[in-house]
């Protein structure tokens, strides 16, 4: 007998389970191989749990009044399913709305998420450093180096060009003579976002080549230009990082973020077990 569940008042419906229970098997099945008698029987309580517990948190989302509007919900559902084809953007097979309610559900579960996170108080200093002196082993960094480039790129070196190379070489002058590295990267560099700066990083992250230059070269001195497999290069070093520990100064606010996101976890995790707890579930049949 088909069997409903309500949920404070609102229905799964048996469709709904039935719905969810093959999209799991088939996924599961997917992945891990045909299933069992024994565990195919148990997916269906395994799709009212979760059916549940996505069911209590958009109502939740609600009573606070965290529903998106009808236009924010659409823009997300038109991510959410592959266009048909490209000049149409038919999406055949595809019913729009069940793709509007889950659109609509995971912005209601991201948003409530994001209200309960603002509830937790950051940690204090003395909790940060208290980590820090616990897993100190957890904070010993290789030697790093803070680097940007000029490139341009090509796919072999035979395809590199005359005027490439001469580009290249009067941009090199140019930079021995004063000019900014960031604005002649951000002018001529095939990868020109954020003149050109790389951030830091270890060795090993970038090619031989590119690492060769950049962990001997002196702070500020751009590099002759110099070629990877990518193609032709000038870079130049910001900052230099030792190998070795970390100082609680360097590293401090990524502890204080780890930290953070640990007790929003735990926050969220006990606003769902209460919602779980609370909320008023029956077996209907149909």
């Amino acid at each position: 007998m088909p069997q409903n569940v309500s949920v404070n008042g609102d229905i799964i419906t048996d469709q709904e389970i039935k719905a969810g229970v093959a999209s799991l098997r088939q996924d599961l099945e997917t992945r891990e191989g045909p299933m069992s008698l024994e565990q195919r029987m148990s997916l269906r309580n395994h799709v009212i749990n979760d059916l549940i517990g996505r069911l209590v948190v958009v109502q939740e989302a609600k009573r606070l009044g965290l529903a998106p509007s009808e236009e924010q919900v659409g823009e997300l559902a038109s991510t959410l399913v592959p266009r048909g084809d490209g000049e149409q953007g038919c999406r055949a097979g595809v019913d729009e709305e069940v793709v509007r309610k889950e659109a609509r559900e995971r912005i209601l579960a991201e948003r409530l998420i994001e209200h309960w996170g603002k509830n937790v108080k950051p940690p204090t200093k003395g909790e940060v450093r208290e980590y820090y002196r616990k897993n100190r082993e957890r904070f010993t960094q290789r030697e790093m180096v803070h680097a940007a480039h000029i490139v341009k790129n090509f796919n072999s070196p035979e395809d590199i060009t005359p005027e490439a190379r001469e580009l290249m070489a009067e941009l090199q002058e140019r930079l021995v003579a004063g000019e900014d590295f960031a604005h002649l990267a951000t002018q001529h560099s095939d990868c020109p976002e954020s003149g050109g700066d790389l951030g830091f990083f270890p060795r090993g992250t970038m090619v031989d080549e590119f690492d060769a230059q950049v962990f001997e070269l002196p702070v500020m001195t751009p590099t002759p230009v110099f070629q990877t497999p990518f193609g032709l290069h000038i870079a130049i070093v910001y900052e230099r990082r030792p190998a070795g520990l970390a100082t609680l100064e360097e590293i401090g606010p990524s502890i204080e973020q780890r930290l953070l996101r640990t007790l929003q976890d735990h926050h969220v995790e006990h606003q769902l077990t209460e919602l779980r707890g609370k909320a008023v579930i029956r077996t209907e049949g149909v």
